[in-house]
């Protein structure tokens, strides 16, 4: 059997004698021998011995063997005969840590690592478990000096290498990372799992063809590891390649049909694209918890305590508690909850804080980092907590903890904010909206959870306190009419595309603004796509990602915004209205084609939304063609949105604590909805 190029050839314990018992050690324990090689050095390796006969030596090289089949039990139990024969075995306490930490022990893992160090302070491999162990427990810095002290002792070892770049990677040290992982890449440049850290990493660095080309590479190297395709597939859905993005997913989830991450991804991209009706997309969700429902035990189901003479327990589940657009829209709430009424926990989800994360934690009475703790773990702190109703703020979104919520750890549980739509859950309560975004008799039958509408917005805008004065009508300067739309690209799809063509031929000289996609392929296609319906390709300017401040700038050179369809804007919408743009949006069936619609009638201009497509051209070129009007408009929108309950943080607080409250009065009182 041929060799990977990836391994050091020269060492004889991989060309050599297969009889030689420390040579079949070796092959069993290799991670990058083919699988065949270590199968039969296992079988070569684990013979029966007579009792207490076998010295640690044997019983951890077995053990090791067994660890790597993934015998673990048996593994586990090689591994404690050792230690019992020789309490301080380095290799012994080294690898049962390593087996430990598979199994998400990590404190465990860490204890024997630890005790390992103190009888040779030396050994790299003890280092190297111990930097994992810190890592996975959540204790970043720890873990990563763990794991230099390993690289330093081993500058060859690929795999600590690769879990240091990793860590690195989770600390947002991303220079750091890279330099790590492309030394991975030198020492075993085969191995797809360096190809796959290295596609996250430029794909967080937004250097989208080399994530592409990490991510393909992997799927070439291993076509059967399933987390090459999800990631591949979660790029592409992030890019706006709906087809292929479903296509990688779905191969994903053909490969490991228990991955949570996978499902969400793929549901967050057909609920982005428009391949099917909002019907079939509620069925994949319903799939989905269906699927998962089967694999969880809940926690043995508890009531809610008596609500007299105590604060209610409102626990906030996300991984999006730092510079995300979620934190823009918690922040309002968290700075007005009435903390008399409500105590307020943070489940934090995330393995890194920034300059939004510590504004957050002031705000928050109970901060508690979760990345750590397994489901089982987060749903048994939940429940010891105490909490009343929990809320998901992820819905399907990256780094969600919806399988917690299939636990069931508090009495009600809700989703809202992160997710406009169903989460597939039968063990979700309610999602929080409001009249517009989920019109009574419209989206019921997509969800499994019960809608609890808000009385104004399921949601409060805050305005960037650094957002620059409202301009003139950009049209009165230009001598021309620019529309835009600013939404992020993946939100483009092709039936919007051709109402923008619509629009462009309506109002000759017409310009249209667009956020570049980071796919050039993307760029040629809508290029040709409004060249091929007779719009010159050169009415329609492409402008980069920037800073905020500087995308808000660009709102002073929009006469009118142009939503997307069938995933509107949220945030964009209300950045647009707060620099003076009206937007045009389409109300389709499904809730995610229904924020534009919910913003606008909060601040009282319901005349821009369109319940169809010929509405919604006519309600832009309406718009375009009275200049005097769209020039008085724009002057007066910032102050009737300040003057609306969109901005209003305070009505808005006790709107969501009047429906907490609601719902916990029925829950003690066993009273059925309305």
């Amino acid at each position: 059997m041929r060799v990977p190029v990836a391994l050091p050839v020269r060492d004889r314990r991989v060309r050599g004698d297969s009889r030689d018992a420390s040579i079949r050690r070796y092959r069993a324990e290799h991670p990058l021998l083919p699988s065949a090689i270590r199968a039969d050095a296992v079988n070569r390796l684990v013979q029966p011995a007579a009792p207490g006969t076998a010295d640690a030596d044997g019983l951890v090289a077995e053990a090791i063997a067994l660890r790597r089949t993934g015998q673990r039990q048996a593994s586990a139990e090689r591994f404690e005969q050792a230690l019992a024969r020789d309490p301080g075995h380095p290799g012994a306490l080294t690898s049962y840590a390593m087996l430990l930490l598979e199994t998400g022990d990590a404190q465990s893992a860490a204890r024997l690592a630890e005790r390992a160090l103190e009888v040779d302070p030396g050994r790299m491999s003890a280092h190297h478990v111990l930097g994992r162990a810190k890592c996975q427990a959540g204790n970043l810095a720890a873990g990563i000096a763990s794991l230099r002290r390993a690289v330093a002792l081993g500058p060859d070892a690929f795999e600590v290498e690769v879990d240091l770049g990793k860590a690195l990677f989770d600390a947002l040290a991303s220079e750091d990372a890279e330099r790590h992982l492309a030394r991975a890449r030198e020492l075993a440049p085969l191995s797809a799992e360096v190809h796959i850290t290295l596609g996250n990493l430029y794909r967080r660095q937004h250097r989208y063809d080399e994530a592409l080309a990490a991510y393909r590479r992997a799927v070439e190297l291993d076509a059967r590891i399933a987390q090459a395709h999800n990631n591949l597939g979660s790029l592409l859905a992030e890019l706006g390649d709906d087809d292929g993005a479903v296509a990688a997913l779905r191969q994903a989830l053909a490969l490991a049909p228990d991955r949570p991450s996978t499902w969400s991804n793929l549901l967050l991209a057909l609920s982005y694209s428009e391949r099917l009706p909002a019907a079939e997309i509620a069925a994949e969700h319903r799939a989905y918890g269906r699927h998962f429902e089967a694999r969880i035990r809940p926690l043995t189901p508890v009531a809610l305590r008596p609500l007299a003479g105590r604060r209610l327990k409102i626990g906030y589940v996300s991984s999006d508690f730092r510079g995300h657009v979620v934190a823009v829209f918690m922040e309002p709430l968290l700075a007005h909850h009435d903390r008399q009424r409500f105590e307020i926990y943070a489940f934090y989800n995330f393995t890194a804080d920034d300059e939004a994360t510590a504004h957050l934690r002031t705000l928050i009475e109970h901060f508690i980092p979760v990345t750590a703790l397994s489901d089982e773990e987060l749903a048994k702190r939940v429940r010891d907590e105490g909490i009343d109703i929990l809320v998901d703020l992820n819905g399907h979104t990256a780094h969600n903890r919806l399988p917690v919520f299939l636990l069931k750890p508090a009495p009600i549980q809700v989703t809202w904010l992160g997710y406009l739509g169903t989460t597939g859950l039968p063990t979700m309560d309610y999602r929080l909206t409001d009249a517009r975004a989920d019109p009574p008799g419209c989206t019921e039958a997509l969800h499994t959870e019960t809608l609890w509408r808000l009385p104004d917005s399921l949601w409060c805008y805050q305005p960037y306190r650094f957002a620059p004065e409202v301009a003139p009508l950009p049209a009165l300067r230009n001598g021309h009419v620019t529309f835009a739309s600013l939404n992020n690209p993946a939100k483009v799809s092709a039936t919007i595309l051709g109402l923008w063509v619509r629009v462009l031929q309506a109002v000759p000289g017409a310009r249209l603004l667009l956020v570049r996609s980071a796919l050039d392929r993307r760029m040629a296609e809508l290029e040709g796509f409004f060249a091929s319906r007779g719009v010159d390709p050169r009415r329609v300017d492409f402008v980069a990602q920037r800073s905020t401040a500087d995308y808000l700038a660009l709102y002073n050179d929009v006469d009118v915004a142009l939503d997307t369809w069938p995933c509107a804007g949220g945030t964009t919408t209300g950045d647009s209205l707060w620099m003076g743009v009206p937007v045009v949006t389409l109300a389709g069936e499904r809730s995610f084609s229904r924020s534009g619609a919910s913003m606008l009638t909060t601040i009282g201009m319901p005349e821009l939304i369109a319940e169809t497509v010929d509405e919604y051209v006519a309600n832009a070129t309406t718009l375009a063609q009275d200049l005097p009007r769209l020039a008085t408009l724009r002057a007066a929108l910032r102050d009737r949105v300040r003057a609306s309950p969109l901005v209003d943080a305070a009505r808005f607080a006790a709107a969501v604590e009047q429906a907490y409250v609601t719902l916990a009065e029925r829950a003690v009182a066993g009273g059925a909805l309305p």
